[in-house]
């Protein structure tokens, strides 16, 4: 890279969480506020809307210094996350955070369920069209007979569609109320958590561990928290855990939100990086929720037992064994690791994984 290349670097920053309405030129006149501005782009699709985010140069790094020393920003009616371009790069070590990618695939999907049985997937695609460009709509149906199964699937060209048809819930089409969440992407398929709702994230160290630092470390504030995870919606509540004794940090804790979506947002998206850190989000189950959870041995073995060869016998085996040895050890090991009436520090470790693999015995 020439030397006028590294300097245009270093003068520039990441501006993520923009309108979707937003322009350049907005861009241009809100910044050439703290001194001359060399170039603004905003990243779009091959259709030409945006994609949330983009990047604005300064003609000198005074500017830029000003411009990040009067925080926060707010542009369009939408607070926004600036970054220094310079320390996000591959080679950084003082990453400040993941970029968070508004349009990333699998916010692009949405579940649509509580579906009057005669609706047709053109009513559909017509009903959801006014939200954005709807590339494919599914609706399941039995293999035998062809019949809906009352629920769907959607997916738009835009992940601001699916913003936008959540922000504007409930839904209502031929009488019903539809039921509209993000679609559970392929890998969380099947795990007990996914069919529950919650406005509460646990967040700690992912369970697959790469390098670098991972978990609530000191240096992470409550503040630095809430700035991040506020891009995904109002945040109620940060709690981080701490030890009684010493007063340091456990590694983990919770981030209440108003608004069920926007955990399911953050959960979908799976491990997030702040100041450097990497942190897995998980729903935070309360105990009612975690019992639910737990019963997973319980319902492979009622599988087992809907096997008419095997008979009732198994089914009992399965349902027992899977369900009161899963619960119980799981139960046991959770109960050892989690905050007061919540969920798990690893909450898919021990507890309905156990019971899973009882009920397969």
């Amino acid at each position: 890279m020439s030397s006028t290349g590294k300097d245009d670097q270093v003068r520039k920053i990441f501006v993520g969480g923009l309108d979707y309405d937003t322009v350049e030129a907005t861009l241009e006149q809100y910044f050439g506020q703290w001194g001359p501005v060399s170039e603004c782009t905003i990243k779009r699709f091959p259709d030409g809307k945006s994609r949330g985010f983009g990047f604005v140069t300064f003609g000198s790094l005074a500017a830029m210094e000003n411009c990040f020393e009067n925080q926060p920003h707010t542009i369009d009616g939408k607070g926004v996350d600036l970054r220094k371009a310079a320390d996000s790069g591959p080679n950084s070590g003082s990453e400040r955070s993941k970029v968070y990618d508004p349009e990333a695939r699998e916010l692009k999907k949405l579940f649509v369920g509580s579906l009057d049985y005669t609706t047709t997937e053109e009513e559909l695609n017509e009903y959801f069209s006014k939200y954005g460009d709807v590339i494919s709509v599914a609706i399941s149906k039995y293999p035998d007979s062809g019949k809906s199964r009352g629920f769907a699937f959607v997916t738009f060209q835009s992940g601001a569609s699916v913003d936008e048809v959540q922000q504007t819930r409930p839904h209502v089409m031929k009488g019903r109320k539809l039921e509209t969440k993000r679609a559970t992407p392929k890998h969380l398929v099947g795990k007990p958590e996914s069919q529950v709702s919650t406005t509460k994230i646990f967040i700690g160290p992912p369970e697959v561990r790469a390098k670098g630092h991972s978990g609530l470390s000191e240096e992470i504030t409550d503040e630095d928290l809430t700035e991040y995870f506020g891009q995904f919606g109002n945040l109620v509540k940060v709690q981080q855990m701490r030890w009684e004794d010493s007063g340091k940090k456990r590694g983990y804790g919770y981030i209440d939100f108003d608004d069920e979506d926007s955990v399911d947002k953050i959960v979908l998206l799976g491990v997030h990086i702040v100041k450097g850190v990497r942190l897995e989000a998980k729903k935070g189950l309360n105990k009612d929720q975690l019992k639910t959870k737990t019963g997973g041995g319980m319902n492979t073995g009622n599988r087992m037992g809907r096997m008419g060869s095997v008979g009732p016998v198994v089914n009992n085996m399965g349902g027992n064994m899977g369900g009161n040895m899963g619960g119980s050890m799981g139960g046991s090991m959770h109960n050892n690791m989690k905050a007061p009436g919540f969920g798990s520090f690893m909450p898919n470790r021990g507890e309905s994984n156990m019971g899973n693999m009882m009920g397969q015995m």
